[in-house]
Protein backbone atom coordinates (compact mmCIF):
# COMPACT_ATOMS: atom_id res chain seq x y z
CA UNK A 1 0.00 0.00 0.00
CA UNK A 2 1.28 3.46 -0.93
CA UNK A 3 3.44 4.94 1.81
CA UNK A 4 3.23 1.93 4.13
CA UNK A 5 7.05 1.81 4.55
CA UNK A 6 7.19 5.46 5.58
CA UNK A 7 5.12 5.13 8.73
CA UNK A 8 5.43 5.49 11.64
CA UNK A 9 7.62 8.50 10.86
CA UNK A 10 11.16 8.24 12.22
CA UNK A 11 14.52 9.81 11.53
CA UNK A 12 15.98 13.28 11.88
CA UNK A 13 12.83 15.08 10.70
CA UNK A 14 10.50 13.35 13.17
CA UNK A 15 10.92 15.90 15.98
CA UNK A 16 10.82 19.04 13.77
CA UNK A 17 7.71 17.71 12.00
CA UNK A 18 6.00 16.83 15.29
CA UNK A 19 6.71 20.26 16.73
CA UNK A 20 5.52 22.22 13.70
CA UNK A 21 2.38 20.09 13.29
CA UNK A 22 1.41 20.47 16.94
CA UNK A 23 2.08 24.20 16.60
CA UNK A 24 -0.15 24.22 13.50
CA UNK A 25 -2.96 22.50 15.39
CA UNK A 26 -2.56 24.95 18.27
CA UNK A 27 -2.69 27.93 15.90
CA UNK A 28 -5.84 26.68 14.16
CA UNK A 29 -7.51 26.00 17.52
CA UNK A 30 -6.43 29.40 18.81
CA UNK A 31 -7.93 31.10 15.76
CA UNK A 32 -11.18 29.22 16.39
CA UNK A 33 -11.16 30.37 20.03
CA UNK A 34 -10.45 34.00 19.06
CA UNK A 35 -13.32 33.92 16.59
CA UNK A 36 -15.61 32.47 19.24
CA UNK A 37 -14.67 35.27 21.66
CA UNK A 38 -15.27 37.78 18.87
CA UNK A 39 -18.83 36.67 18.12
CA UNK A 40 -20.15 35.26 21.41
CA UNK A 41 -21.56 38.63 22.50
CA UNK A 42 -23.04 39.33 19.06
CA UNK A 43 -25.28 36.28 18.63
CA UNK A 44 -28.17 38.26 17.20
CA UNK A 45 -26.15 39.76 14.37
CA UNK A 46 -26.76 37.81 11.19
CA UNK A 47 -23.73 39.35 9.53
CA UNK A 48 -21.50 37.27 11.84
CA UNK A 49 -22.56 33.92 10.45
CA UNK A 50 -19.36 33.68 8.38
CA UNK A 51 -17.30 33.90 11.56
CA UNK A 52 -19.47 31.29 13.28
CA UNK A 53 -19.16 28.88 10.37
CA UNK A 54 -15.41 29.50 10.16
CA UNK A 55 -15.03 28.35 13.76
CA UNK A 56 -16.35 24.93 12.74
CA UNK A 57 -14.02 24.77 9.73
CA UNK A 58 -10.99 25.56 11.92
CA UNK A 59 -12.06 22.95 14.47
CA UNK A 60 -12.57 20.35 11.71
CA UNK A 61 -9.15 21.10 10.27
CA UNK A 62 -7.29 21.11 13.59
CA UNK A 63 -9.04 17.99 14.92
CA UNK A 64 -8.10 16.07 11.76
CA UNK A 65 -4.52 17.17 12.33
CA UNK A 66 -4.54 15.43 15.71
CA UNK A 67 -5.61 12.15 14.10
CA UNK A 68 -2.97 12.56 11.40
CA UNK A 69 -0.27 12.92 14.04
CA UNK A 70 -1.36 9.83 15.98
CA UNK A 71 -1.75 7.81 12.79
CA UNK A 72 1.54 8.85 11.17
CA UNK A 73 3.81 8.95 14.22
CA UNK A 74 2.51 6.32 16.64
CA UNK A 75 0.61 3.59 14.76
CA UNK A 76 2.78 0.56 14.01
CA UNK A 77 0.66 -0.98 11.21
CA UNK A 78 -1.03 0.42 8.14
CA UNK A 79 -4.40 -0.94 9.27
CA UNK A 80 -4.23 0.71 12.69
CA UNK A 81 -3.15 3.93 10.95
CA UNK A 82 -6.20 3.80 8.69
CA UNK A 83 -8.52 3.13 11.63
CA UNK A 84 -7.23 6.24 13.40
CA UNK A 85 -7.53 8.26 10.19
CA UNK A 86 -11.09 7.12 9.60
CA UNK A 87 -12.22 8.17 13.04
CA UNK A 88 -10.78 11.58 12.20
CA UNK A 89 -12.43 11.57 8.76
CA UNK A 90 -15.86 10.94 10.28
CA UNK A 91 -15.38 13.72 12.85
CA UNK A 92 -14.20 16.05 10.10
CA UNK A 93 -17.17 15.16 7.89
CA UNK A 94 -19.62 15.86 10.73
CA UNK A 95 -18.05 19.24 11.51
CA UNK A 96 -17.89 19.99 7.78
CA UNK A 97 -21.59 19.19 7.46
CA UNK A 98 -22.45 21.59 10.28
CA UNK A 99 -20.14 24.19 8.71
CA UNK A 100 -21.95 24.03 5.34
CA UNK A 101 -25.36 23.96 7.05
CA UNK A 102 -24.46 27.14 8.96
CA UNK A 103 -23.56 28.85 5.68
CA UNK A 104 -26.72 27.74 3.87
CA UNK A 105 -28.96 28.45 6.84
CA UNK A 106 -28.46 32.19 6.35
CA UNK A 107 -27.46 32.34 2.69
CA UNK A 108 -28.79 30.33 -0.27
CA UNK A 109 -25.84 29.37 -2.49
CA UNK A 110 -27.52 27.16 -5.12
CA UNK A 111 -30.92 25.93 -3.95
CA UNK A 112 -32.04 25.64 -0.35
CA UNK A 113 -29.60 23.43 1.59
CA UNK A 114 -28.32 21.81 -1.63
CA UNK A 115 -24.72 21.48 -0.46
CA UNK A 116 -25.85 20.38 3.01
CA UNK A 117 -27.82 17.52 1.46
CA UNK A 118 -24.90 16.51 -0.76
CA UNK A 119 -22.49 16.62 2.16
CA UNK A 120 -24.89 14.56 4.29
CA UNK A 121 -24.89 11.87 1.57
CA UNK A 122 -21.08 11.99 1.43
CA UNK A 123 -20.93 11.62 5.21
CA UNK A 124 -23.10 8.50 5.03
CA UNK A 125 -20.85 7.13 2.27
CA UNK A 126 -17.84 7.70 4.55
CA UNK A 127 -19.54 5.69 7.30
CA UNK A 128 -20.23 2.82 4.88
CA UNK A 129 -16.62 2.85 3.63
CA UNK A 130 -15.35 2.79 7.20
CA UNK A 131 -17.03 -0.56 7.82
CA UNK A 132 -16.70 -2.13 4.36
CA UNK A 133 -13.63 -0.79 2.52
CA UNK A 134 -11.37 1.06 4.94
CA UNK A 135 -8.43 0.94 2.52
CA UNK A 136 -10.23 3.31 0.11
CA UNK A 137 -11.31 5.94 2.63
CA UNK A 138 -8.08 7.96 2.54
CA UNK A 139 -8.41 8.75 -1.17
CA UNK A 140 -12.20 8.93 -0.99
CA UNK A 141 -12.01 11.62 1.71
CA UNK A 142 -10.29 13.94 -0.77
CA UNK A 143 -13.39 13.77 -2.97
CA UNK A 144 -16.06 13.54 -0.28
CA UNK A 145 -14.74 16.38 1.90
CA UNK A 146 -12.65 18.77 -0.17
CA UNK A 147 -14.56 18.97 -3.47
CA UNK A 148 -17.90 20.17 -1.93
CA UNK A 149 -16.01 22.54 0.35
CA UNK A 150 -13.97 24.06 -2.49
CA UNK A 151 -17.06 24.33 -4.72
CA UNK A 152 -19.12 26.16 -2.12
CA UNK A 153 -16.19 28.48 -1.43
CA UNK A 154 -15.64 29.31 -5.12
CA UNK A 155 -19.36 29.86 -5.77
CA UNK A 156 -19.61 32.09 -2.70
CA UNK A 157 -16.57 34.11 -3.83
CA UNK A 158 -18.04 34.48 -7.33
CA UNK A 159 -21.30 35.84 -5.90
CA UNK A 160 -19.43 38.25 -3.64
CA UNK A 161 -17.37 39.55 -6.57
CA UNK A 162 -20.51 39.99 -8.63
CA UNK A 163 -22.36 41.90 -5.93
CA UNK A 164 -19.54 44.06 -4.60
CA UNK A 165 -20.52 47.63 -5.35
CA UNK A 166 -18.45 50.74 -5.88
CA UNK A 167 -19.59 52.10 -2.51
CA UNK A 168 -17.95 49.13 -0.81
CA UNK A 169 -14.68 49.40 -2.70
CA UNK A 170 -13.38 51.72 0.00
CA UNK A 171 -13.23 48.65 2.26
CA UNK A 172 -11.17 46.82 -0.42
CA UNK A 173 -13.65 43.95 -0.51
CA UNK A 174 -12.45 42.70 -3.89
CA UNK A 175 -8.86 42.65 -2.67
CA UNK A 176 -9.98 40.61 0.34
CA UNK A 177 -11.84 38.19 -1.93
CA UNK A 178 -8.77 37.61 -4.11
CA UNK A 179 -6.51 37.13 -1.09
CA UNK A 180 -9.05 34.68 0.36
CA UNK A 181 -8.80 32.63 -2.83
CA UNK A 182 -4.99 32.73 -2.56
CA UNK A 183 -5.28 31.51 1.05
CA UNK A 184 -7.39 28.54 -0.07
CA UNK A 185 -4.86 27.72 -2.81
CA UNK A 186 -2.03 27.77 -0.25
CA UNK A 187 -4.07 25.62 2.12
CA UNK A 188 -4.93 23.07 -0.56
CA UNK A 189 -1.40 22.97 -1.95
CA UNK A 190 0.11 22.57 1.51
CA UNK A 191 -2.34 19.84 2.45
CA UNK A 192 -1.64 17.99 -0.79
CA UNK A 193 2.11 18.20 -0.18
CA UNK A 194 1.68 16.25 3.08
CA UNK A 195 -0.24 13.40 1.41
CA UNK A 196 1.25 9.93 0.93
CA UNK A 197 1.88 10.20 -2.85
CA UNK A 198 3.99 13.36 -2.48
CA UNK A 199 5.83 12.10 0.60
CA UNK A 200 6.62 8.83 -1.21
CA UNK A 201 8.08 10.76 -4.16
CA UNK A 202 9.96 13.57 -2.39
CA UNK A 203 10.46 12.35 1.16
CA UNK A 204 9.57 13.94 4.49
CA UNK A 205 11.03 17.32 3.51
CA UNK A 206 7.97 17.91 1.31
CA UNK A 207 5.75 17.28 4.34
CA UNK A 208 7.64 19.93 6.30
CA UNK A 209 7.24 22.34 3.38
CA UNK A 210 3.53 21.51 3.14
CA UNK A 211 2.98 22.19 6.84
CA UNK A 212 4.56 25.64 6.53
CA UNK A 213 2.46 26.45 3.45
CA UNK A 214 -0.71 25.40 5.33
CA UNK A 215 0.10 27.75 8.19
CA UNK A 216 0.60 30.63 5.75
CA UNK A 217 -2.63 29.71 3.94
CA UNK A 218 -4.80 29.58 7.06
CA UNK A 219 -3.46 32.94 8.26
CA UNK A 220 -4.16 34.58 4.89
CA UNK A 221 -7.63 32.99 4.82
CA UNK A 222 -8.41 34.05 8.38
CA UNK A 223 -7.29 37.64 7.88
CA UNK A 224 -9.22 38.22 4.67
CA UNK A 225 -12.10 35.74 4.38
CA UNK A 226 -13.39 36.21 7.93
CA UNK A 227 -13.53 39.98 7.37
CA UNK A 228 -15.54 39.68 4.17
CA UNK A 229 -19.16 40.79 4.18
CA UNK A 230 -21.87 38.19 3.84
CA UNK A 231 -24.08 38.15 0.77
CA UNK A 232 -26.73 39.68 3.04
CA UNK A 233 -24.43 42.69 3.39
CA UNK A 234 -24.32 43.02 -0.37
CA UNK A 235 -28.13 43.04 -0.57
CA UNK A 236 -28.44 46.03 1.75
CA UNK A 237 -30.74 47.89 -0.67
CA UNK A 238 -33.48 45.36 0.07
CA UNK A 239 -33.13 45.92 3.82
CA UNK A 240 -33.17 49.71 4.13
CA UNK A 241 -36.58 51.26 4.85
CA UNK A 242 -36.25 54.88 5.97
CA UNK A 243 -33.53 57.51 6.39
CA UNK A 244 -33.68 60.57 8.66
CA UNK A 245 -31.39 63.51 9.40
CA UNK A 246 -32.06 65.38 12.63
CA UNK A 247 -30.62 68.25 14.59
CA UNK A 248 -29.94 67.87 18.29
CA UNK A 249 -33.27 69.59 18.97
CA UNK A 250 -35.09 66.69 17.31
CA UNK A 251 -36.12 68.62 14.19
CA UNK A 252 -36.01 66.45 11.09
CA UNK A 253 -34.21 68.38 8.34
CA UNK A 254 -34.29 65.58 5.76
CA UNK A 255 -36.01 62.22 5.28
CA UNK A 256 -36.19 59.51 2.64
CA UNK A 257 -38.63 56.56 2.46
CA UNK A 258 -37.06 53.82 0.35
CA UNK A 259 -39.80 51.18 0.42
CA UNK A 260 -42.80 53.52 0.45
CA UNK A 261 -41.74 56.88 -1.03
CA UNK A 262 -45.31 58.23 -1.02
CA UNK A 263 -45.66 58.00 2.77
CA UNK A 264 -44.73 61.43 4.17
CA UNK A 265 -47.26 61.82 6.98
CA UNK A 266 -45.36 60.48 9.98
CA UNK A 267 -41.82 61.69 9.34
CA UNK A 268 -41.75 64.38 12.07
CA UNK A 269 -43.41 62.13 14.65
CA UNK A 270 -41.06 59.25 13.86
CA UNK A 271 -37.90 61.35 13.85
CA UNK A 272 -38.82 62.90 17.21
CA UNK A 273 -39.44 59.47 18.69
CA UNK A 274 -36.14 58.15 17.36
CA UNK A 275 -34.28 61.14 18.72
CA UNK A 276 -35.92 60.73 22.14
CA UNK A 277 -34.88 57.07 22.30
CA UNK A 278 -31.35 57.95 21.26
CA UNK A 279 -31.02 60.70 23.87
CA UNK A 280 -32.23 58.35 26.61
CA UNK A 281 -29.73 55.67 25.64
CA UNK A 282 -26.97 58.23 25.26
CA UNK A 283 -27.43 59.32 28.87
CA UNK A 284 -27.00 55.72 29.98
CA UNK A 285 -24.15 54.64 27.73
CA UNK A 286 -22.35 57.95 27.09
CA UNK A 287 -21.81 56.68 23.52
CA UNK A 288 -21.20 59.49 21.06
CA UNK A 289 -20.75 57.32 17.97
CA UNK A 290 -22.89 54.63 16.46
CA UNK A 291 -25.84 52.98 18.17
CA UNK A 292 -28.19 50.22 17.12
CA UNK A 293 -31.69 49.71 18.55
CA UNK A 294 -33.62 46.54 17.70
CA UNK A 295 -37.37 46.48 18.33
CA UNK A 296 -40.43 44.76 16.85
CA UNK A 297 -38.69 43.35 13.80
CA UNK A 298 -37.04 46.66 12.85
CA UNK A 299 -33.54 47.97 13.46
CA UNK A 300 -32.67 51.62 14.10
CA UNK A 301 -29.10 52.36 13.07
CA UNK A 302 -27.88 55.75 14.24
CA UNK A 303 -24.73 57.77 13.71
CA UNK A 304 -24.08 61.08 15.42
CA UNK A 305 -22.08 63.74 13.64
CA UNK A 306 -20.94 67.10 14.97
CA UNK A 307 -24.19 68.92 14.18
CA UNK A 308 -26.68 66.30 13.00
CA UNK A 309 -27.69 62.72 13.75
CA UNK A 310 -28.52 60.24 11.03
CA UNK A 311 -30.96 57.37 11.55
CA UNK A 312 -31.64 54.45 9.26
CA UNK A 313 -34.69 52.24 9.85
CA UNK A 314 -33.95 48.82 8.35
CA UNK A 315 -35.07 45.22 8.45
CA UNK A 316 -31.63 44.01 9.54
CA UNK A 317 -28.50 45.39 11.16
CA UNK A 318 -25.80 45.35 8.48
CA UNK A 319 -22.27 46.70 8.53
CA UNK A 320 -22.88 48.06 5.03
CA UNK A 321 -25.66 50.32 6.30
CA UNK A 322 -23.55 51.52 9.24
CA UNK A 323 -20.71 52.32 6.87
CA UNK A 324 -22.94 54.11 4.30
CA UNK A 325 -24.71 56.13 7.01
CA UNK A 326 -21.37 57.30 8.37
CA UNK A 327 -20.26 58.36 4.88
CA UNK A 328 -23.60 60.12 4.36
CA UNK A 329 -23.29 62.14 7.59
CA UNK A 330 -19.68 63.08 6.83
CA UNK A 331 -20.54 64.36 3.36
CA UNK A 332 -23.62 66.29 4.47
CA UNK A 333 -21.75 67.98 7.31
CA UNK A 334 -18.81 68.79 5.06
CA UNK A 335 -21.11 70.63 2.64
CA UNK A 336 -23.51 72.12 5.22
CA UNK A 337 -21.27 72.75 8.25
CA UNK A 338 -21.57 76.55 8.16
CA UNK A 339 -25.27 76.47 7.28
CA UNK A 340 -26.23 73.99 10.01
CA UNK A 341 -24.28 75.85 12.67
CA UNK A 342 -26.17 79.11 12.01
CA UNK A 343 -29.38 77.61 10.59
CA UNK A 344 -32.36 79.99 10.63
CA UNK A 345 -35.05 77.32 10.19
CA UNK A 346 -35.44 77.46 6.39
CA UNK A 347 -36.01 73.88 5.22
CA UNK A 348 -35.48 74.64 1.51
CA UNK A 349 -31.75 74.88 2.03
CA UNK A 350 -31.60 71.11 2.64
CA UNK A 351 -33.27 70.05 -0.62
CA UNK A 352 -29.90 69.35 -2.38
CA UNK A 353 -29.25 66.58 0.19
CA UNK A 354 -31.36 64.41 -2.12
CA UNK A 355 -28.45 64.39 -4.56
CA UNK A 356 -26.09 63.12 -1.85
CA UNK A 357 -28.61 60.39 -1.01
CA UNK A 358 -28.73 59.27 -4.64
CA UNK A 359 -24.93 59.27 -4.83
CA UNK A 360 -24.45 57.07 -1.75
CA UNK A 361 -27.57 54.90 -1.52
CA UNK A 362 -28.49 54.39 -5.18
Amino acid sequence: MLGQNLYPINGTLREPLLIIEWVMIFLFSELAFLLYMRVKNRERKLSNFIEKASILFLLAYSSMGVFYIFGDYYMETQHSRLVVFNIGYLLRMILGLVFIYKIEKYQIIIGKYLFSKIFLIFTLISVVLFFTAIEFTQNASLVLFWIPLILIFLIYMKKLLKKTSENQEIHNYKVKIYFSIIGVIFLGFGFGATSDPFVSLFGLIIRLFGDIIQIIGIFVLSIYFINLPSLSEQNWKDKIDKLFLMRASGICVYYKFFKDPTNTRQDQIMSGAINTIRMMLKEISQDDGEMVIEKEGKVLITHQGKYITGVIVADQNLRSLNFLLERFIEKVEFLYSNIIRDWDGAMEIFLPIENITKEIFF
